[in-house]
């Protein structure tokens, strides 16, 4: 009877460990999903930013026809999400977000891109 009880609790304390590696490898996958999904909401909106300044006359505060001069809001260029950077042209805005999290590579940071341009806005996941 002894033999089998220490073989129940040591079969109990296999699954035991067995769920709270999965639970911790699921919590991290839903991490970096959620912050990639983040990355892309928020470069979206900066996209959106970028193109309303392109749209606005200069004497309102715009670019008039030109994506020179737009920056990022200082208070959106190193958030929670990550930190975004950008490389303004007159013709075209190109984003670039590393994230918190390592990304699917599980070695480096999350990344996003996106291009910003007078026909639209084209976001692409690197990691």
């Amino acid at each position: 009877m002894g033999t089998q009880q220490l073989l129940l609790i040591a079969l109990g304390v296999i699954v035991a460990g067995a769920m709270v590696v999965t639970g911790i490898s699921m919590m991290q996958a839903y991490a970096e999903s959620s912050n990639r999904e983040q990355i892309i909401s928020n470069i979206y909106d900066l996209g959106l930013m970028a193109q309303s300044y392109y749209k606005k006359s200069g004497a309102l505060g715009g670019g008039g026809k030109s994506f020179s001069g737009w920056k990022i809001p200082d208070q959106l260029a190193n958030t929670e999400t990550g930190k975004f950077t950008a490389t303004v042209r007159a013709a075209r805005v190109n984003l670039n977000c590393r994230g918190k999290y390592n990304g699917r590579d599980g070695r480096t940071l999350i990344r996003v891109t996106a291009r910003i341009d007078t026909k639209g806005i084209k976001i692409t996941v690197v990691n």
